[in-house]
């Protein structure tokens, strides 16, 4: 679009963006991606007009309510806050269809505790925004106002809705695109295989976060952001501007909503939050450390298997390799020659760069190994390298460990305790009075009291 046409554009919904601009803190962006000043508000239709007119190509709004947004500073904020929305932010890197899918995930969540009045849009590019506004939550949490609870609880609730659809968006995934596939898009192994690699569900905001007006046209696609009625039959051709105009009286509202709705969603929410930190706190407590090189010797199978060389998963084996041997405290020149000599063995071996580069990645950026099958199929499974022993199921059918790094500390525990029984049965039971020899101890006792008038503890 040129600046004449992004003018007439603005000129025909200002209106319709001005309705939603109130109480809240606004930002123009232009085309190159820098924004105009802030802190700024919308008081008039013509304001708009005329930042569009300045070269304004995007607006955006707080998601935040303020007394006075024109007055905020950094050491303001809970004084002038009246309240806050949560803005789910869907962005697929797959294509809108997979976009569609995870929001009518995350609708089914929210219809399951009794909120039918959210709202939706279209981001204007590849993806949606799913609107709970303010009227919707308590305002009262834990004996504090809730306008004070941000961005706490807005991150619980967000956090709390990812991790609902976590499983069943990642096998939505699999099954459409394939593993293989996904695979490829990363180009590297994460440590946890999640599905919001390939689509982003925003959960981390700050002070001042802001989301894209309803009706500002994206720069990107120079398709409007329109709200939407139905996720399902959401066609991306009615967001282009000449449609939008044409059709304004007719789109849903976007921020909507009834009192206390979402009450029960944001108890559950803040008890898993609450929850998630005492897991962070246990696992900083269970974190394994060991003082000297642990040898191949005691490697599990499956990192036994990748040393003997791969045709699939070679790039994703280098991850798990590189950081295995990390934490069995291999020095990085040590982890260096030892994947360089395993490349060899590959068929084909992966070029000499790709190695380097993940070798760099791994001692920038230090993290476990992918955990065990279930949970690492795709790193384990998939590439036939997973073969558990004894030691990975610990008497039972399925894999009883979580990650490689344990099999270690498991297989040295089990054989200090194998060492005891040997040195115990090579010493036998022997008589400290006498010296004679006894099968056990039991024998030993009656030897003492028949022999020499000994009478054990046991017996007194």
């Amino acid at each position: 679009m040129n600046k004449q046409q992004i003018f007439e554009y603005y000129s025909a919904v200002a209106g319709q963006i001005l309705e939603y601009s109130q109480g809240r803190e606004v930002a123009g962006a232009f085309w190159d991606g820098t924004y105009d000043k802030r802190p700024n508000i919308l008081q008039y239709k013509n304001d708009i007009i005329q930042m569009a007119k300045n070269g304004v190509t995007s607006f955006h709004l707080s998601v935040e309510h303020w007394s006075n947004a024109m007055a905020l500073a950094s050491d303001n904020y809970d004084k002038l806050r009246t309240g806050w929305d949560v803005i789910i932010d869907i962005d697929s890197k797959l294509g809108l269809e997979e976009a569609k899918t995870a929001a009518e995930m995350i609708c089914a969540v929210l219809r399951k505790y009794g909120i039918k009045n959210y709202g939706i849009k279209f981001s204007g590019r590849r993806g949606f925004h799913i609107s709970l506004p303010w009227i919707m939550f308590p305002r009262e949490i834990d004996y504090t106002p809730s306008a004070q609870k941000y961005p706490d609880v807005p991150r619980a609730v967000s956090g709390f809705i990812r991790e609902k659809i976590r499983d069943d968006l990642m096998q939505h995934l699999v099954k459409t695109k394939g593993a293989k596939t996904l695979m490829e898009m990363i180009g590297e192994v994460p440590e946890t295989f999640s599905p919001f690699f390939f689509i982003e569900i925003e959960k981390d905001w700050g002070s001042r976060h802001m989301f894209r007006a309803p009706f500002s046209l994206n720069e990107k696609t120079w398709m409007a952001s329109v709200p939407v009625k139905d996720i399902k039959s959401f066609d991306a051709e009615t967001a282009k501007p000449e449609y939008a105009v044409s059709r304004l009286k007719n789109y849903p509202e976007f921020l909507r909503g009834q009192e206390g709705e979402a009450q029960d969603l944001v108890l559950d929410a803040i008890d898993w939050a609450t929850m998630q930190k005492k897991e962070e706190k246990k696992t900083a407590k269970r974190t394994v450390t060991w003082d000297r090189k642990i040898d191949e010797r005691h490697f599990p199978p499956c990192i036994k298997n990748i040393l003997e060389g791969l045709q699939d998963g070679r790039k994703r084996s280098i991850f798990i390799l590189a950081n295995f041997l990390r934490i069995m405290n291999w020095s990085d020149q040590e982890i260096e020659q030892a994947l360089f000599a395993w490349n060899e063995k590959n068929r084909p071996p992966l070029p000499r760069a790709t190695v380097v580069m993940q070798l760099r990645r791994v001692q920038r950026v230090q993290m476990t190994p992918a955990n065990c099958p279930p949970d690492g199929d795709m790193y384990y499974t998939d590439t036939r390298i997973c073969r558990p022993d004894s030691v990975c199921k610990q008497g039972t059918q399925k894999i009883a460990i979580k990650n490689p790094v344990v099999y270690p500390f498991r297989l040295m525990k089990k054989e200090r305790k194998e060492k005891k029984d040997i040195a115990r049965i090579k010493r036998g039971y022997s008589c400290g009075i006498c010296g004679k020899e006894l099968k056990n101890m039991q024998s030993l006792n009656q030897h003492k009291a028949r022999m020499h008038g000994y009478v054990s503890e046991e017996e007194i």
